[in-house]
């Protein structure tokens, strides 16, 4: 496992070297943090699309019990196996319709132009915390129906969620970061559905706090962990989508002029980059009952960390897979997973990415990544993305 810092100014291509390595000399591999890891597409496939097996129910293996956090969990289809994940996901399910998502674009270009209105006669900016941070967090926030002028609080517990590993956090890191996070997160969410419960409006919470499925309305805890999810997953995807196209269009250039000149490349464009640096490089199962995989036998409750970023750079899915091509075909990549738990807000992210991309493109003439202002990154073990980028700009 690579050393991977913060700060470091290119982990994310340290982590994707050792996935090369992995997949040529250990494909199935174990070790006491993460477990079973997984890192060709086939295996991470298999696994994606047997929930029976692979259960998404990770909170089982934390060392110990902790209220605020399984609370949340409760309603968060993540974490959540059938049928009680069938049950959250058709709750919410109207939300992300094509239909639904397609009528926000008008609310997504709208922030965006805000946004950078407010740069104004800058000529250089931080990208994410200007752009690719508070756009989708925004409107999130706006569809949800939760005040945008929270958006501050909304980071502080988000930076504690991200403290969160896979099936275990270090009780020190539980008690002092994530549990008082997680506390006022759920008394703050759910103030907010009762508001909206005694005071209904035209949005998302509204509805999610007077829904009902089979006749059933659903449970305060089930509420925390959908609004949570949505809020939190929902906003990260496409802040690190923003964010690695602008790296990445500055180390391709003539993949830049391209695109400016002909906007129909966006799109795709979006597809490879989501396929090259998928926001979360990793993902966890536990197993249900012993299994094999490439001849490894794995028992029963153990957990499984499939490695996204590995397999959507497989050598035995894709052709090249390192080489950033617009026009290559990217189905099949796994981004957003796939299965029962495929991600319900890629539509969104996809949306929200294409318009910030074009709005900056009409903006500026000219964008670079201002290198030597110092290019941070998030520990790509959580997730892909610049937590600082400087960018220089002009036009």
């Amino acid at each position: 496992m690579p050393a991977l810092e913060k700060s470091a100014t290119e982990p994310v291509d340290a982590l994707f070297a050792w996935f090369r390595d992995m997949q040529g000399q250990h494909a199935v591999h174990h070790d006491d943090e993460y477990g079973w890891q997984l890192f060709r597409h086939a295996d991470i496939t298999r696994v994606l699309t047997d929930p029976k097996t692979f259960s998404s129910d990770t909170v089982r293996l934390f060392n110990e019990p902790q209220p605020d956090l399984d609370l949340f969990l409760t309603g968060n289809l993540v974490t959540n196996d059938p049928p009680h994940h069938r049950r959250l996901r058709r709750a919410i399910n109207q939300s992300f319709t094509p239909r639904a998502v397609a009528g926000l674009a008008e609310r997504i270009t709208r922030t965006t132009e805000s946004l950078l209105d407010g740069l104004s006669g800058a000529d250089t900016f931080d990208l994410i915390d200007a752009v690719a941070y508070p756009l989708p967090i925004i409107v999130v926030a706006e569809m949800l129906g939760l005040p945008p002028e929270d958006v501050p609080m909304y980071r502080a517990w988000g930076d504690a969620l991200g403290a969160l590993d896979a099936a275990t956090v270090p009780p020190k890191v539980m008690e002092s970061e994530v549990a008082p996070a997680i506390r006022e997160m759920n008394e703050y969410i759910l103030s907010h559905v009762h508001r909206r419960r005694r005071d209904p409006a035209d949005d998302m919470l509204t509805g999610l706090a007077h829904a009902s499925v089979d006749g059933e309305p659903l449970r305060d805890e089930d509420l925390l962990g959908l609004v949570g999810l949505t809020l939190f997953a929902g906003h990260a995807a496409s802040m690190a989508m923003i964010g690695n196209a602008v790296l990445t269009f500055d180390r391709h250039p003539e993949v830049l002029a391209a695109v400016r000149a002909d906007r129909s490349l966006v799109p795709g464009a979006v597809e490879e980059l989501m396929r090259l640096y998928p926001p979360f490089s990793r993902m966890a199962r536990v197993t249900t009952a012993e299994t094999e995989i490439r001849g490894q036998r794995i028992g029963k409750d153990e957990l499984v960390t499939l490695w996204i970023g590995a397999a959507n750079r497989d050598t035995e899915r894709f052709t090249d897979p390192d080489r950033f091509d617009i026009h290559r075909d990217t189905g099949g990549h796994i981004a957003f997973g796939q299965g029962i738990h495929f991600c319900l807000g890629a539509p969104l992210a996809r949306l929200e990415v294409g318009i910030a991309l074009n709005a900056l493109f009409d903006r500026f003439e000219h964008i670079a990544v201002d290198h030597a202002a110092g290019v941070e990154f998030e520990n790509p073990m959580q997730i892909i993305c610049p937590r600082r980028l400087p960018v220089r700009v002009s036009g």
